[in-house]
This record gives structure tokens, sequence and C-alpha cells, in this order.
């Protein structure tokens, strides 16, 4: 069934953003699954925010799922094939880099309204990206699940101290 299959990869997210949070980088994780690779989908990238380690502003959960994904796949148009599952709702950059891959499905489990502190560029996440995608005719549609084991990724995030310094770790 497709829910139990999501609420499985979703745990490996959430364990992502986990293993970002005893690293000292914000607790958002991200796994990509190729639903080719096995019967049920095989995880073929995963990431967590890696932002303040590598100094690299583009270094979030999704980018790092997806450039794992990308090299294990050998190609990005097997991207298109995927599903992407994330702790936490994209912010716009990664929407971008979602919709300009054409990730036909990703699955979220907290909102972006859930992280202390933010503020989304232009009022817009992946479900604002999502809505304008697919109503473009010449841009692959993007199915977006929401909420799927929120309270557990609330959980994480607010247990993260977000008041430590950006230099930290």
């Amino acid at each position: 069934m497709q829910q139990d299959r999501d609420a499985a990869f979703m745990g490996l997210a959430l364990a992502q953003s986990e293993r970002a949070a005893a690293r000292g980088q914000t607790p958002f994780g991200a796994v990509v699954v190729d639903p080719e690779g096995a019967p049920g989908g095989l995880v073929v990238g995963e990431g967590h925010n890696q932002v303040r380690a590598d100094r690299d502003p583009s270094a979030h959960s999704e980018v790092m799922a997806l450039r794992a994904a990308w090299r294990r796949l050998g190609s990005a148009a097997a991207l298109r094939r995927c599903t992407l599952y994330t702790n936490c709702e994209p912010c716009l950059m990664c929407s971008t880099v979602i919709a300009q891959f054409g990730i036909p499905r990703v699955v979220v489990a907290a909102r972006a309204s859930d992280v202390p502190g933010s503020r989304p560029v232009l009022g817009l996440g992946l479900p604002g990206v999502a809505a304008w995608q697919n109503r473009q005719p010449d841009w692959p549609a993007v199915e977006v699940v929401q909420d799927l084991r929120r309270e557990e990724a609330v959980r994480i995030i607010r247990a993260f101290p977000w008041e430590a310094p950006w230099d930290a770790a």
C-alpha cells in the first residue's frame, strides 16, 4: 500500500533530519526513491542539511539528496520518475530545483510555518510553486503530499537550538 511505503520512506527522511541536528546542522533531511529500483521502491539518494558545515547556502537536504540520486542513477532524466521525501516543506530555492528536474511527487512532513523564524521568500514554498507549475502547459505536473508524520517532524524541528550561532560546529 502506497501510504505504508510513504510512511516508511518518510521515516528515513526523519532519520536524516536527526542526523543533521546531531551534527549541529539545522534539522532537515530528505531521501529520493526510485520506484523502478526495487519492489516498493529503492532509496537512490539521501541527504541532510549541511549549510553550516560546508559553508554552502545551497546545501539544503533536498539538494543534497537529489545530487546523490543523480550521481547514483547516472542521469538527470532518471530523476523524473522518482519521489522525494522531506521532513519539512521545501523552500523556494529547493522547490525551484524540484521543478527544474521534473520530480513528479514530493512527500512532506512538517510545514515551513512549523520552523521557528521561518520567512518564506515571496511567501512561497513547494505548495505555491507546485500550484504555479501545475497550471503551466509546458511544465511537468508535480503531486505534493503534505503532513505525513508531521508531529514527529515538528518534534525534531522544535528540539533544535535555533538560537545557536551560524558559525557553530
